[in-house]
């Protein structure tokens, strides 16, 4: 109790003559509540008994002007407590809200995010409450309990003795539970955050959910969810029984007790009967008052582990950012120097090991590298999302932890493969690159991140809402206006991580172009999995399994035939369907006219488990996942990730059934030979199947 009255004293300080006035009008408004029994005692012994009127009289004005004040002030302290609440409710906000901004993303990445939403929907709510019952019942019940004890040992010192005894036997029963009580319900917080964060996640995954026909699984999954937060939830409720029942129990046999034993003593002429109903209505006052202290101890438990949980977010360590830099930056010119760095994002299982990369100012660099190679590693890390284990980034020479970090950040473009819309117009989303942005300026950088001709077939124009998470628009619509973000805020430094992932192809060489023109004044970082696209770059870095395996020039890559020129000739086979058939050994002017060309967007099912298999699958272009349900768990897990070059569903073909999912992560175009023409090529050529295989290589 006392943590949570020392909280609620803080929240409350800021605000010291609002905080004066509700006490003072309280204080006046308890006065009159907790004497007005005495008023009993007066009217029988010093006007009823002797049967004076003019004491009478005297005794119920003062009464009524008493009660006109107590009421005035009752009202002032409810209009005061009800601001006070409120502004503490706001401050709650805005301080939880503004530290959640200057997190790290490392904390997001381990936090479920319903635990966060359910710090304002449900802890925050708790808080409220707590502090308008305990400011008005709390503190009421308490000073009524006090003051009906010092007058109960006035009256009676043996009943009020007993009474006392009573009242520590009341309070002795939740103590001793109080620790299970904290437990439970914080058991029951951490349930309901799942639950949120189940609920939010699943929103989200819709087109995920029906693209593998996952509702039975969600529905069985919350389902299993519920039955927690059910168990949870009884627990919670028993619990807050007890608390409330034991006090209850008490408190009815203390009542006998003073019953019997105050009948006793005005029966035998130890107090006067004017005294004993003194002694009765001032003790029914102060049990009223116990039994709401003990009534409140459920919530108190439960405002504790909300205050615990809220600081607990608000105790997190910002963001590193070093302050000590007062001049403001120059980074018209941006180096970057990434020297020795060795990065995981969980222990014992490193990202990226011993990385050392030097890029020059204005220059173009491309990272390459299959998938969980550590390419996007590197690009968080050079934007200061994570430290490093061990070595250190340097711009210009300075290291990076020596930069004011959102400083540094207000020069660097980023384009992220999934690009993050908010619920806005058009303009406000471009506009977030640069805020005091002009509309010619927004304009510009809309054309040429081309999408401005769409913008304007909208009926809104830039005005045009964008839904939750941009689900109203395509993938290769939200990518482009993430990319004019990047343009609109003419950055030194331009990371462009797989950012033309889901434009297709004629798209993607357009706004290639675009970048090409925006790198000539600015340091311009590519990370992507399409060689294509980066043959006229400065310097290629190439990572495997987290180590720098070579770096070099397009053309040097491919005079030392290593594990760049593989990847290379992997995606250069799959150029067109004469490449395919070349490095098949077959004749292409013979089965060229066999093959199809499909095309898949992001989220589409390519194969589905369990279907017939049908065809035989080269990925030209694009990257998909392989799941499979597991038997154990009855949810879809993931095999692999496969790129440009790689291809499924041969060996399916065999077994007549597809025992995996393929679906698109990205728009994907996709070379497929029919089942019955994929059997008659490898029957009549026996190379084909050996040659299929070393194409995955």
């Amino acid at each position: 109790m006392l943590f949570v009255i020392k909280k609620l004293f803080g929240y409350i300080r800021p605000y010291k003559l609002l905080s004066f006035l509700f006490f003072l009008t309280l204080a006046l408004d308890l006065l009159f509540l907790s004497l007005a029994p005495l008023s009993f005692q007066m009217i029988i012994d010093k006007a009823i008994v002797p049967k004076n009127m003019h004491i009478f009289t005297v005794i119920m004005i003062v009464l009524a002007i008493s009660g006109f004040i107590c009421v005035s002030a009752g009202m002032i302290s409810d209009y005061v407590l009800a601001k006070l609440n409120a502004r503490v409710q706001n401050d709650l906000r805005q301080k939880l809200f503004a530290h959640m901004q200057h997190l790290p993303v490392s904390y997001f990445h381990k936090t479920r995010s319903g635990e966060l939403v359910s710090s304002f929907s449900v802890d925050l709510p708790v808080i409220d409450r707590s502090l308008a019952i305990l400011f008005t019942t709390g503190i009421q019940s308490l000073v009524v309990v006090t003051i009906s004890t010092i007058v109960l040992f006035y009256l009676e010192w043996v009943m009020a003795l007993c009474i006392l005894v009573g009242a520590i036997l009341i309070f002795t029963g939740p103590y001793l539970l109080g620790r299970r009580a904290h437990a439970v319900n914080a058991a029951y917080k951490e349930q309901l955050a799942a639950m949120t964060n189940d609920v939010q996640e699943n929103t989200k995954a819709q087109m995920v959910i029906k693209g593998f026909n996952l509702q039975d699984v969600m529905i069985d999954k919350f389902n299993g969810r519920l039955k927690l937060l059910m168990v949870s939830n009884y627990r919670k409720n028993l619990m807050a029984a007890k608390l409330e029942r034991i006090p209850a129990l008490c408190l009815l046999l203390i009542n006998f007790t003073i019953i019997g034993f105050g009948s006793y003593l005005a029966l035998t002429g130890r107090i006067s009967v004017g005294s004993l109903v003194a002694f009765f209505t001032m003790y029914t006052s102060m049990g009223n008052a116990v039994f709401n202290l003990t009534f409140m101890l459920p919530l108190i438990t439960d405002a504790q582990v909300s205050m615990e949980r809220i600081h607990k977010v608000l105790d997190e360590p910002s963001e590193k950012v070093d302050h000590s830099t007062a001049d403001p930056l120059d980074l018209r010119m941006t180096e970057v120097s990434v020297k020795n760095v060795t990065f995981g994002y969980q222990e014992n299982q490193l990202s990226i090991n011993q990385v050392s990369m030097q890029i020059p100012a204005r220059t173009k660099v491309a990272i390459v590298g299959s998938s969980g190679s550590g390419k996007s590693t590197i690009v968080q890390l050079i934007v200061g999302f994570y430290e490093p284990i061990s070595g250190h980034i340097e711009i210009n020479g300075t290291k990076l932890d020596e930069y004011n970090r959102g400083a540094f950040r207000n020069h660097v473009g980023v384009v992220f493969q999934d690009n993050f819309l908010f619920h806005g117009t058009l303009a406000e989303n471009i506009r977030l690159g640069k805020l005091d942005a002009t509309n010619d300026e927004l304009r510009m950088a809309a054309q040429q991140a081309e999408i401005h001709d769409y913008i304007m077939s909208l009926p809104d124009k830039y005005e045009t809402l964008v839904l939750d998470g941009g689900s109203n628009l395509s993938g290769g619509q939200r990518q482009r206006l993430a990319i004019a973000r990047a343009i609109l805020r003419n950055p030194s430094l331009l990371i462009l991580d797989e950012a033309t992932s889901a434009l297709d192809p004629i798209s993607e060489a357009s706004i290639n172009k675009t970048f090409a023109k925006l790198s000539s004044d600015r340091t311009v970082i590519t990370v992507t999995h399409r060689l294509s696209m980066i043959t006229d770059m400065d310097q290629i870095f190439v990572l495997e399994h987290g180590e720098l395996v070579e770096q070099g020039t397009h053309s040097q890559l491919l005079q030392k035939r290593g594990y760049y020129k593989r990847l290379w000739e992997k995606q250069s086979v799959v150029a067109s369907p004469e490449g395919v058939m070349d490095v098949l050994g077959v004749d292409v002017s013979d089965i060229l006219h066999l093959f199809h060309t499909e095309t898949f967007t992001a989220g589409q099912t390519i194969i589905r488990e369990g279907e017939a298999a049908e065809k035989f699958h080269i990925l030209a272009r694009g990257k998909v996942e392989v799941s499979q349900t597991s038997a154990e768990f009855e949810e879809q897990i993931r095999l692999a990730i496969l790129e440009d070059g790689d291809h499924f569903g041969e060996t399916d073909l065999a077994g007549a059934l597809q025992t995996t999912t393929v679906t698109a992560l990205t728009s994907c175009v996709v070379l497929t030979l029919p089942l019955k023409v994929y059997q008659y090529i490898t029957s009549q050529y026996s190379t084909i199947g050996k040659n299929a295989q070393q194409l995955i290589r």
